[in-house]
């Protein structure tokens, strides 16, 4: 290739002489510095508006990804809260549980005697409950009158 250029150097080609085989730019735009600039210019936004997409959607990825695991963490708990209240529902079908909550009501099972325990009233403090009582009453009620009391 050398020797063709030498050739045609030689045979008065003066337009291959002037080539710039340094600067492809210049050789495709000329030799103004405007044009290139220009074109540069032209270029870098262009690849700005190719690139921008780009960005934003990894950024959109990337925010997505991170509510993906807050949603992940939400269903995590939700799913243990779940278990922990399946487990209350199946204890609460247990005949353990039945007979608990049964006590409660003074409910007893076939077969048992239930008793019932009344206050133990303190020898010393039944005069001050008697007195309260007696405060506490109107005139025409049993206590005032003595209706209640046994021994009359």
């Amino acid at each position: 290739m050398g020797g063709a250029i030498a050739q045609l150097r030689a045979a008065g080609g003066d337009r291959l002489a002037r080539i710039d085989w340094v600067h492809p730019l210049r050789r495709v735009f000329g030799q103004s510095r405007a044009v290139n600039v220009g074109v540069l210019f032209i270029v870098a936004v262009v690849g700005l508006m190719l690139v921008r997409p780009l960005v934003m959607s990894g950024l959109s990825w990337h925010r997505t990804a991170g509510r993906i695991q807050e949603r992940r963490a939400e269903v995590d708990q939700l799913e243990q809260r779940h278990q922990a209240l399946e487990d209350r529902v199946d204890y609460y079908r247990t005949p353990s549980f039945i007979a608990e909550k049964a006590r409660a009501y003074n409910m007893v099972l076939p077969g048992e005697q239930s008793f019932a325990i009344r206050e133990i009233v303190h020898p010393g403090s039944t005069a001050e409950f008697a007195v309260a009582r007696l405060r506490n009453a109107t005139v025409d009620s049993n206590v005032a009158i003595g209706a209640d009391d046994p021994a009359r």
